[in-house]
């Protein structure tokens, strides 16, 4: 860590920052264009230069409070080393914590008039770096441009925080914000900009008590890299409420507006309507455990079917924005849509939040493993927008039958209840128990498969049937996705053992074990509209059963 000695301006390296704790104040202003270098400072010349100006002017105060050495971002990180600049910015909220005195100079305020006034005009509060010199400093003094002396925190804390949104009680000790709601901490960073858009995460590190390696260049991702290791360290599902910014707004950055997105934001400024987020009910943290894999956000949860909002799922994200929600009340919770796709769950409606009103009917589905992918682009959302195209829509209504197992889940939509078509079209496979209408105690097993590759056709097997075993085998053996989209089994493997062919429509016949009938069972594929796309449907019936036969 380098320092400036405040009596000779000259540069002093520690290598262990704990041995001057508290006993160096630190400045905090807005960078300029002509600003001075840790190679500038190093030159007798430089120092004695009108760009030494606020250097000198922070010295100065620091030296008057006793303080020997004085830190400056601007001088005090050696820039050409990427290792140095990498070290220092993930150390850079210790070491704003550990100062004497945070020396804030507010270059375009006037020493004219009140600072209340002035003061919420200034460059210096839309600066991303300057966020964790206002909350990490034990004292923050503030200095207009001709270096008078305005106020300190302390005592203006609670103006500033109605200026900056940020909690009084951070204000006061900067480990209080480790309770507040990751989202709202990211709101207090997204109306501030930086210079490099990669420094739109890396300036946020102290504050959600992470590290992370500086890779200038990776543009946008750094952002995405910081959620990541975020999600590392805290179970707050709050970090997924963020909303998508409406193309055209002013300062927003320029994304094309998606219907779907990832489980991650792209930028600060997305938090920007969570200034109000807090825990549901005070007190209790909903800790979630979750991971990050290469299929996106892995976390086992129950989905909310909320029919009224949408005929996608809503995920419960634990917070709230409403400040005294009774807690006897099941509404009051913030959620996000959830879309079903064949490589995963998505972000639907990222525009806008779900908000769980008192009266809103919702349905709690089984908990289950999901995934949620990380980001998607422009183009795989309008992909995801034509998925129902070609899609296999399944209509059991005609019979009394349950579903006891669907071949492949990761195609099966069950709020819509279709398959989800991928590629150039897939196998699918519905294990059944079918019950007789007149006789509920009594019920069959059937597997009914189907298949959109090349011309569309179905089957339906019983378990009498001669390879009844070895489907059951490849069902419950054929685990991977490509086992069901990528080769057509169904046609190439499993009907050539009987020598069968797939056609639009297949039955198969039940003895009844009461009665001298048969139950005849009809299964038919016939094109269809989902969604305005064209697709399938799958119809299972029993018209014309029940034909006496003379046994």
């Amino acid at each position: 860590m380098w320092l400036i000695d405040t009596r000779t301006h000259e540069l002093k390296l520690f290598r262990d920052p704990a041995e001057i704790e508290y006993s160096y104040a630190i400045l905090s202003h807005t960078w300029g264009d002509h600003e001075i270098s840790y190679q500038d400072i190093q030159n007798p010349f430089q120092r004695n230069s009108g760009r030494f100006g606020k250097i000198a002017g922070a010295c100065r105060l620091a030296h008057a409070r006793r303080l020997r050495y004085a830190w400056v971002d601007t001088c005090c990180i050696d820039k050409s080393s990427s290792a140095e600049l990498s070290e220092a910015i993930n150390s850079m909220f210790k070491w704003y914590m550990q100062s004497a005195l945070c020396i804030v100079y507010l270059e375009d305020l006037p020493s004219e008039g009140s600072f209340e006034q002035h003061f919420p005009a200034c460059k210096w509060l839309t600066r991303g770096w300057t966020l964790q010199e206002l909350i990490a400093p034990r004292v923050v003094e503030f200095y207009d441009a001709s270096w008078t002396y305005r106020g300190c925190k302390s005592d203006l804390k609670t103006f500033l925080a109605g200026v900056t949104r940020i909690d009084e009680e951070v204000l006061s000790d900067s480990q209080t914000m480790f309770e507040v709601p990751v989202a709202r901490r990211m709101s207090w960073a997204s109306m501030r900009q930086t210079t490099r858009v990669e420094d739109k995460a890396y300036c946020l590190l102290g504050i959600f008590d992470v590290n992370m390696p500086m890779l200038y260049g990776e543009g946008a991702r750094a952002f995405m890299r910081l959620q990541e290791e975020i999600v590392k360290e805290t179970g707050d599902l709050s970090i997924f409420a963020w909303v998508d910014l409406p193309p055209g707004l002013s300062g927003a950055d320029p994304w094309i507006r998606q219907s779907y997105r990832g489980v991650f934001a792209r930028s600060p400024r997305e938090f920007a309507n969570c200034h109000s987020l807090r825990q549901r009910i005070k007190g209790v943290f909903l800790n979630k455990e979750f991971t990050v894999t290469n299929k996106g956000l892995r976390i086992e949860t129950a989905l909310v079917d909320v029919p009224s909002a949408s005929q996608d799922f809503v995920w419960n994200l634990g917070v709230s924005d409403e400040v005294n929600w009774s807690i006897g009340d099941p509404g009051g919770w913030v959620g996000v849509y959830l879309a079903k796709t064949a490589t995963g769950y998505v972000r639907s409606n990222p525009y806008c939040l779900f908000k769980a009103g008192p009266e809103t009917i919702r349905n709690r589905c089984d908990s289950a493993l999901i995934h949620i992918q990380k980001d998607i682009r422009a183009s795989e959302s309008e992909k995801i927008e034509k998925r129902f195209r070609g899609a296999i829509c399944v209509d059991f209504s005609q019979v009394s039958c349950e579903i006891v197992a669907i071949m492949p889940p990761q195609l099966w939509d069950e709020k819509r209840r279709l398959f989800l078509n991928m590629g150039e079209g897939i196998n699918a496979y519905l294990r059944l128990r079918f019950y007789l209408w007149d006789s509920p105690g009594i019920s069959f097993p059937l597997l009914v498969t189907c298949s959109t590759m090349f011309e569309p056709g179905c089957a339906i097997w019983t378990e009498d049937h001669p390879f009844w075993d070895d489907l059951l085998l490849f069902t419950n053996v054929a685990k991977e996705l490509t086992d069901y989209v990528a080769a057509d089994y169904l046609r190439g493997q499993i009907l050539s053992w009987g020598g069968s062919q797939l056609s639009s429509t297949d039955a198969c016949k039940l003895k009844h074990p009461q009665f001298r009938s048969m139950v005849y069972i009809q299964v038919a594929i016939r094109p269809h509209v989902a969604e305005s796309q064209p697709c399938f449907k799958l119809v299972l019936s029993t018209e014309g059963a029940f034909d006496e036969m003379n046994l």
